[in-house]
Parts: C-alpha cells; structure tokens; sequence
C-alpha cells in the first residue's frame, strides 16, 4: 500500500520505538509494488531511448489522444526525473527544484507545450503526488541522496542490462 498523504499528523512513534501510520483515507493499493511500465519509463530515460520511451507513453494512456508529440520532445520533458539516477549521489536542493519548476512552467518554453500534450492516467495520480511531494520534501532538506543504489535495491531491472522487458514495455 502506498500512503498517498505523508505529513506529520499521520505519523507518529509509539513508545516502543514502532512507527504508527494514521488516516488511511489517501491510499494506493500496489500489490505488485511500483507499477513497472513506471520504472520502465526511468530506464527508457536513462538510456535516452526516446522513440521506445513515447511509444510506451502512448501504449499506457500517458499521451492524449491525436497528439503530435516528438519523441525527443518526451524524453526531455521527462529526462529530469532520470537525472537523480545518473549518479551514485544526487543533492536535491531548491534551486534544482526551481530549475524543473520553471522548465515546465514557463509558457515560452517548448517543454510548457510539451506538458500540455501529456496525460496523468487516474491509477497512476497517487504514485506522482507521493513522488512530487518526496521530492519537495528532498529538496527543502536540501538532502544528498544515495537514490540509485536505494532504487538499484527495489526495482533492479531498472538498471539490468540483462531484463528484456524495457523492450518489450511489459
């Protein structure tokens, strides 16, 4: 399950060190933990595979319907949520945060139109608010993160050069 509404009134720690999780009114049921055409997507980014990346954003309702978007033009718009990967430790601070903000918020930018072609399927929405809400969080702690090998752990065919399945979009 994922907890889609993690702020300090939905947490505590009972005396015996265990932690106590409230308000279950905010919940994402992924009994096969991360949805993997997700990962896939992080994979497709990371080895900046634009035609397969649009192709799988197409395939899984990520694109409206009858648009006209570039497969470079995906993989840039997308390509900030790969970099924390790149390397084995990634500083978030405001100014990266700021930098994304404004990338896709400025409407002179090509990647504001970008953004516009794009689609939030609904059984994805609690996956990217906990997402976007981490990464604000990191990004006020202006924390150093060890992100790679912690997602190297969880999801590892992320960076398997031997898992077929970023071919095939499972």
């Amino acid at each position: 399950m994922l907890h889609a509404d993690p702020h300090p009134g939905n947490f505590q720690i009972l005396d015996d060190g265990r932690l106590m999780v409230l308000d279950f009114g905010a919940v994402a049921r992924l009994p096969d933990g991360l949805p993997r055409p997700l990962s896939i997507m992080v994979r497709l980014a990371l080895e900046n595979r634009p035609a397969d990346l649009l192709e799988l954003l197409r395939d899984h309702g990520f694109v409206r319907a009858g648009s006209s978007m570039a497969a470079e033009e995906a993989i840039e718009y997308l390509a900030p949520f790969a970099e924390p990967l790149r390397t084995e430790s990634f500083r978030f601070n405001r100014r990266w945060l700021q930098r994304q903000a404004e990338r896709v918020g400025d409407l002179r930018r090509p990647e504001f139109r970008t953004g516009r072609e794009l689609n939030l399927p609904p059984q994805y929405l609690l996956v990217h608010r906990v997402t976007m809400g981490t990464l604000g969080v990191l990004c006020q702690l202006d924390a150093e993160v060890p992100l790679r090998g912690i997602v190297q752990h969880w999801q590892p065919w992320i960076f398997d050069e031997e898992d077929e399945t970023a071919g095939r979009h499972a």
